[in-house]
């Protein structure tokens, strides 16, 4: 668990960072992840990977083009423009071959910023990186088990949490989403994507990271968002890093409905410390996570083949913890499930081979763990529940004197199988 970081949150930017919390921690916030992200990565091999930002990359396609860098004389006005000519020109290939190329993508590492990013229980992380960063980055986290969807067909049978490659990937074979035509042509060639995004901002609030003002892939998406959800009925976005932005430019993401976090307002960061202000940000997200600690549940592993006297005490520990959700989340669920000792679960002890009372508790636990993870009771298990209701019908005679009926009833308190 993180450690409350020290330094002072300005602010201004406190209530939004405690809403984004909040939303985070009980299911509702998505992430969609910038090329500046990338920019974090860590040199392996290479001593200093540089990951190109859009007009480094239009300054490569014009390069190929006109086999000269662009001057003050000699400028474009937009990156998917120039990569629509560079595919005119020479082919999509040619086009493929000078992104994967400019992409220091092997000669990087993810860095501790990637893996803090998809340490947080996000719903879903967008991405629209053509790296496998953030792919990458999934194997140091035990926390959770992110599936990565490159082209719709993996969409159809993903699971969440997700992380989607909205414009392609390296490590795919098919062409990457990024000349004027192909965010054109998109919606209607990848609906699929686009409805699951739109989905997902209808239920959750948006994060974006790793995205300036002028980004093409940003304007894309918030136009797409606008034109499908309407601008009244777009949920509220944030967008998140060291902006700078202009007054003109503030007010005009501010009719877009994006509440921008600028971090510059740490007055101990550099104006160059992109790093450092993620790092913060990411930071206070986790150190409110012992406020929501009930989505650790279940905390402890819950056994493996052990006496019943010992399982069912951790089972009751473990279900005197429980955070009252009326339905266990899915992915708690399946935690849930996974900690359970199949070998008690699908082969109970034979009725009568327990001592007085023990029985009735694991079969207590028994069908309240199983209620909780949605899965229905087994023949075995309703034969073992039957015959150990069945052994205590004597407690239910009207003719039982009130004595032996308290001292079972205290007995039963005393174990919380009432």
């Amino acid at each position: 668990m993180s450690k409350p970081i020290e330094t002072p949150v300005p602010s201004d930017l406190h209530p939004y960072l405690n809403e984004i919390a909040e939303r985070l921690f009980s299911g509702h916030a998505v992430v969609m992840v910038g090329s500046g992200f990338s920019r974090n990565a860590k040199p392996h091999g290479h001593p200093d990977p540089n990951f190109p930002d859009w007009p480094q990359l239009g300054d490569r396609f014009y390069e190929k083009l006109y086999r000269k860098r662009p001057d003050a004389d000699n400028r474009y006005l937009s990156v998917p423009i120039l990569a629509n000519e560079v595919e005119a020109a020479m082919g999509r290939p040619v086009l493929d071959q000078i992104l994967r190329e400019a992409i220091p993508d092997q000669d990087s590492e993810p860095s501790a910023l990637h893996v803090k990013l998809l340490d947080l229980p996000w719903s879903d992380i967008f991405t629209t990186n053509y790296d496998t960063l953030l792919e990458r980055a999934r194997e140091s986290i035990t926390s959770r088990k992110y599936n990565v969807v490159v082209t719709q067909d993996d969409l159809v049978y993903s699971e969440k949490p997700r992380i989607v490659k909205l414009h392609g990937s390296l490590s795919s074979r098919q062409s990457l989403v990024v000349t004027d035509e192909d965010y054109r042509r998109y919606p209607d060639d990848f609906a699929l994507f686009v409805n699951t995004v739109r989905q997902a901002f209808l239920e959750n609030i948006l994060c974006m990271i790793g995205f300036s003002g002028n980004d093409p892939n940003f304007l894309q998406w918030i136009g797409w968002i606008h034109d499908n959800l309407g601008r009244q009925n777009a949920p509220r976005m944030y967008l998140i890093g060291m902006l700078q932005l202009s007054d003109s430019e503030m007010r005009l993401l501010e009719q877009r409905n994006i509440v921008t976090l600028d971090l510059s307002g740490y007055c101990d960061i550099e104006t160059d410390g992109h790093y450092e202000a993620l790092e913060r940000f990411l930071e206070y997200l986790h150190s409110r996570k012992p406020e929501y600690s009930g989505w650790d549940w279940p905390i402890d592993p819950l056994g493996k083949k052990q006496s019943i006297a010992d399982l069912v005490t951790v089972w009751r520990e473990q279900r005197r913890s429980f955070p009252g959700w009326v339905i266990v989340p899915e992915d708690r669920r399946r935690h849930l499930w996974s900690t359970l000792d199949k070998s008690w679960i699908h082969t109970p002890p034979a009725p009568n081979s327990l001592p007085q009372f023990l029985d009735l508790e694991f079969a207590f636990e028994l069908v309240w763990y199983m209620e909780k993870c949605l899965c229905p009771i087994d023949d075995r298990q309703i034969d073992f529940i039957e015959k150990t209701i069945f052994q205590y019908q004597q407690f239910m005679d009207p003719d039982t004197s009130p004595e032996t009926l308290s001292v079972v009833q205290e007995d039963l308190v005393a174990r919380q199988i009432t």
